[in-house]
């Protein structure tokens, strides 16, 4: 076996094939749990070749890409200052690699694999780091390959020289609508290009894996041509939080971030003890100052996560269980009455840890929905963790959605109203587009609305159904439905009232039921209660009428209906509203709020004197 098909054994296909070019490709291989390179054979090929529209053009093509792999891997040999690496200068956390370089692991047979009893996660990162990891100046002619200068020009132009969308776009006879949307294209390509190529091992390896490095000495290493690129990572203009902890790392000069960038390298399957933080502390002696005070100040100031019993020494449930979603949690987890008792064992097994052990100890009524609720409320005052349907929960960083289109969805959003956000409106309003960039609940529209643009807008829970509260604005869903009601000064329609205000249904029949002066007509008509025809002595009679109807604490309406139809008193009343079992249920609610229920039967909360 040559030294390439032992790479191919541990270099995902997905790392290697873009998705854009090989799609159906990927899925092909993902539903026949293919992995690897080395489990593209021309049996499956031929096996993809039946698949209809797979013709000879697209197996040619897979084979050329992986020709080119070949080359590309074949090149790694003459980036001298690349492979002469020691690994363990760039991975902290696998042991038996010290002095090894990238040159000897490549070199490495099958059999020598196997006696290092590395795992193959363990494996597949540094075959990924040591095929994939190229020179800088490699890395910076590939941007300066595949950018314009006049692309290189806008992007300097807007992170060195600090200049505004507006005056980029003046100077080239652009919108500022299509600046921006240059700027992102522009960004997008440079991080795909640095994440691809490894970029912030390369540089570690440049500057000799020193502690400090100023940003006069970043600025002559990716020369002026590329200063943007600098100003750029140093800002987290593009990254995403997991993709920054990474890049943390090319601004040494700050020693806390530096520290921190080597303190998340180590990648722990569970929590993070004691003797690994001693490890750390041992292995950098030089940065005296780090205390567990400091390490704790350094991961709430920069909002990381939290790793296990090394912090909740001094912390409790609420980090237990930050933790286990982000660590452990992969698909949404229902917390009710039925799932709670594993749950609960499965963070207390898996963590090492005693969550509510005193409450399931002890005799309580309705344990289980009294430990439900419990963990739901303790879930509910953490960041990052969202509902995704009723009960159902899940950590942020699992949700699987296109960021970029949605943060370009907000000015649509607030286009239906400036004061507010009725998450379940909106998202009814907006569901095929919201779905397409995998928002596929109302829940997750307001988790990911509210955690994206919560310090913008100035965002606060309103307490009506998921609404959100823009500017701190006040609402009141009831007030302003009772308003509309009293503006129009007649019965009026649901679905007008939804196209109007932009209610849900579920909003709208919420705002109905909290109200003290709203009124159903029918089936769909609503209207306030001045716009019933009806006296105080009528009034009066409908009350005793009633409670003469009222059998067993219940009261049947197409029963008391045929009694108000019949009765002499009520006659005008009769006349001039039209009669039916929405109006009048609708009616006794208002006149006797005792009595609660639906269309067809009210039930009396108190028993008669």
């Amino acid at each position: 076996m040559s030294t390439y098909e032992v790479w191919y054994n541990y270099l995902r296909i997905n790392r290697f094939f873009l998705e854009e070019r090989n799609k159906k490709f990927l899925e092909f291989c993902s539903a026949r749990d293919i992995i690897y390179l080395s489990e593209i054979t021309e049996i499956l090929l031929n096996e993809y070749s039946l698949l209809q529209g797979i013709g000879p053009s697209k197996i040619a093509d897979i084979k050329e890409q992986l020709a080119e792999l070949k080359t590309r891997f074949l090149k790694q040999k003459n980036y001298t200052n690349i492979i002469n690496t020691p690994l363990d200068k760039i991975i902290f956390n696998i042991p038996l690699i010290k002095d090894v370089t990238i040159k000897d692991f490549l070199c490495y047979s099958q059999k020598d694999i196997e006696r290092l009893n590395f795992t193959t996660s363990q494996l597949e990162e540094i075959y990924e780091i040591c095929t994939t990891t190229l020179p800088i100046n490699k890395t910076l002619s590939f941007i300066e390959e595949i950018l314009s200068e006049e692309e290189i020009e806008l992007l300097n132009d807007r992170f060195v020289l600090g200049k505004t969308l507006e005056e980029i776009g003046n100077s080239k006879e652009l919108s500022r609508e299509r600046t921006r949307q240059i700027e992102i294209k522009l960004k997008n390509i440079i991080s795909h290009i640095l994440r691809n190529t490894n970029f912030n091992i390369a540089l570690k390896i440049e500057v000799g894996f020193k502690d400090d490095i100023s940003l006069e000495e970043m600025y002559s290493l990716l020369t002026p041509k590329f200063k943007f690129l600098v100003e750029i990572l140093k800002k987290n203009e593009f990254f995403s939080r997991p993709f920054y902890i990474d890049f943390l790392e090319l601004f040494l000069f700050d020693k806390r971030e530096r520290f921190f960038s080597i303190f998340h390298s180590f990648e722990f399957t569970n929590i993070l003890t004691t003797s690994n933080v001693n490890t750390l502390r041992e292995r950098y002696s030089s940065f005296s100052w780090i205390t567990q005070n400091e390490i704790e100040k350094i991961i709430t100031k920069l909002g990381y996560e939290k790793h296990g019993k090394y912090y909740i020494i001094n912390s409790g449930h609420k980090d237990i269980i930050e933790l286990y979603f982000l660590k452990l949690v992969k698909e949404p987890l229902r917390i009710d009455e039925n799932s709670i008792k594993s749950i609960i064992e499965d963070i207390n097994t898996r963590l090492d840890y005693n969550l509510y052990q005193t409450e399931t100890e002890k005799e309580i009524d309705n344990l289980e929905v009294h430990l439900a609720r419990r963990l739901e409320g303790l879930i509910s005052r953490i960041d990052n963790i969202v509902m995704t349907d009723s009960r159902t929960y899940l950590h942020i960083s699992k949700i699987n959605y296109d960021v970029e289109k949605f943060l370009n969805l907000k000015d649509k959003i607030l286009s239906k109203n400036l004061n507010y956000i009725d998450s379940i409106a909106i998202y009814k309003t907006l569901y095929e587009e919201l779905n397409s960039i995998g928002i596929t609940s109302d829940y997750i529209f307001y988790s990911l609305f509210k955690y994206h643009f919560s310090s913008e807008l100035n965002l606060t829970p309103n307490g009506n159904s998921r609404v959100l509260t823009v500017e701190g604005q006040e609402f009141n869903r009831v007030e302003e439905l009772e308003k509309f009601l009293r503006k129009e000064n007649k019965v009026v329609e649901k679905n007008y009232i939804q196209e109007r205000l932009n209610y849900s249904n579920i909003s709208l029949n919420n705002a109905i039921d909290n109200s003290q002066n709203i009124i159903t007509f029918d089936r769909s008509y609503i209207g306030l209660i001045n716009l019933v025809k009806i006296t105080e002595s009528e009034i009066e009679f409908l009350k005793r009428l009633t409670l003469q109807t009222e059998v067993d604490s219940s009261v049947f309406i197409p029963n008391l209906i045929g009694k108000i139809n019949l009765h002499k008193k009520l006659q005008n009343f009769v006349k001039y509203n039209n009669i039916n079992k929405y109006f009048i249920a609708s009616l006794i609610r208002y006149y006797l709020p005792e009595y609660k229920g639906g269309c067809n039967t009210l039930i009396r909360s108190e028993k008669k004197n």
